[in-house]
């Protein structure tokens, strides 16, 4: 009796990946399209949680403060519709960085083509998950060090 349970067990261990493998896989093309989908659904998401962000900070810090008598509700209402964005961020980034290895180890496209479309979506959802908020124009390279001297006479 032991050994049909354990011939049994074995024959499900051996199959279960091959049933696995023998499933059709999805294609490149549709692989692709949903990646670009899910990478456009995290730039979405991300504009609009630093909109609500921006917003909170105009109301709590800002002039807004001082003007608006609704300023602290209004506030209150913006990070209310900020959080649920931030936390949907991390399933969705899950998501992607899954479907990217996903669409690698297809060669649906190219390194390249990956890194184009991974990194500038991976930075914005960490940005957003870090609570970061993205700079207005991006820094190239460290600014040079110079040493000051002292004024000619």
């Amino acid at each position: 009796m032991k050994d049909i349970v354990l011939f049994s067990m074995m024959v499900l261990v051996v199959a279960a990946p091959a049933k696995v493998d023998a499933a059709p896989a999805q294609g490149c093309d549709q692989i692709v399209q949903n990646l670009n989908t899910l990478a456009a659904a995290i730039s979405s998401g991300a504009g609009a949680y630093w909109s609500h962000r921006k917003n909170f900070l105009e109301l709590t810090h800002g002039r807004s403060r001082l003007t608006n008598p609704k300023a602290q509700e209004l506030a209150a209402q913006e990070k209310a519709n900020a959080a649920p964005l931030k936390t949907a961020m991390a399933s969705s980034t899950a998501n992607f960085k899954a479907l990217l290895k996903t669409a690698q180890t297809q060669s649906c496209l190219t390194p390249e083509k990956l890194s184009a479309i991974a990194e500038p979506t991976i930075q914005q959802a960490r940005r957003v998950n870090f609570d970061q908020f993205p700079r207005a124009t991006p820094i190239e390279g460290s600014p040079k060090q110079t040493r000051r001297r002292m004024p000619a006479k």
